[in-house]
């Protein structure tokens, strides 16, 4: 083939933007239950309206008390990036060869996006604790994980004793966190998010009690025994013995299209590319949250 179209790259590459976005925009954790916000450009007030008091029998002079009133949890999206280098002459007689079938710039650039995002579902939205020094995909944003135990800490969140999750108990631990649930979350429906780790040892003692397994619904959940609610298995906690029941749209997930970006830079024969996207993290309410006390 003839010498690599340093220029081209440099072209299919910056339109990568778009795949990127396109991929995050078509995240399985939204169909998991999490809230996306897709145009978090400043620190967002994710607001709680409660009103204290109530009604009372009728007299006749006043009983005026604090109407409604405000409660603001705020979530707010950091930069990150990923730089790396594309020669193409490493490709020159392979992927780069004169093959119109394939397409190999937007192939790399779809890996790339894949493999940004697959790093931080396992490596940040649960697990992650922001670091502005830091290196990795564990310090882009504090996740999930993180905001609940300092939650705990600050005794703003009471956690249920289930104790060690097993293969002999799993099922009972479950029903345990379920039965904690408030009543309007019982009425109204929640999910119960989990490790594989821990839902595989669900799956096992369920096996022993009832001598067959159950099925998955058709968004891939699994419905709990005469309550309602789901457990949802998901990548992003590891393998974290915590459950967390809590009503759709709770967790959140921030973002801003407008600053994913891909930006090809020719040096020499080579492109020196970085990726940046923003993300962050935040519970809108945690009256609407429940958890165990395993980290």
């Amino acid at each position: 083939m003839a010498t690599p179209n340093l220029t081209a790259l440099t072209t299919a590459f910056v339109g990568g933007a778009s795949v990127f976005a396109q991929n995050l925009l078509n995240w399985n954790i939204k169909q998991q239950g999490v809230q996306i916000r897709t145009n978090v450009k400043t620190p967002q007030a994710l607001t709680k309206l409660s009103a204290v008091g109530g009604p009372r029998p009728y007299r006749t002079q006043d009983d005026f008390t604090t109407g409604p009133t405000f409660t603001d949890r705020t979530l707010t999206v950091r930069q990150s990036k990923w730089d790396f280098d594309f020669d193409p002459e490493n490709f020159r007689n392979t992927y780069l060869a004169d093959l119109p079938d394939m397409p190999f710039e937007q192939a790399s650039v779809k890996q790339v996006a894949d493999t940004y995002l697959d790093q931080i579902m396992r490596l940040t939205l649960y697990p992650g604790i922001y670091n502005a020094a830091g290196t990795g995909p564990a310090d882009l944003w504090t996740g999930w994980g993180k905001i609940i135990a300092d939650e705990i800490t600050a005794l703003a969140l009471t956690p249920v004793a289930t104790g060690a999750i097993t293969a002999a108990n799993a099922v009972t631990k479950v029903e345990q966190l379920a039965d904690a649930t408030a009543i309007w979350m019982k009425e109204n429906g929640y999910i119960i998010y989990c490790s594989y780790d821990v839902f595989q040892k669900y799956a096992a003692h369920y096996r022993t009690l009832n001598g067959f397994q159950f099925q998955p619904g058709a968004l891939g959940s699994y419905k709990l025994d005469n309550r309602n609610a789901s457990l949802v298995p998901v990548s992003w906690m590891g393998v974290s013995q915590r459950l967390v029941a809590t009503v759709a749209k709770n967790l959140v997930f921030g973002t801003d299209l407008d600053m994913i970006g891909v930006h090809p830079t020719p040096h020499l024969n080579i492109l020196q590319i970085r990726l940046m996207m923003a993300g962050g993290c935040q519970i809108q309410d945690l009256e609407a949250l429940v958890v165990n006390d395993q980290a």
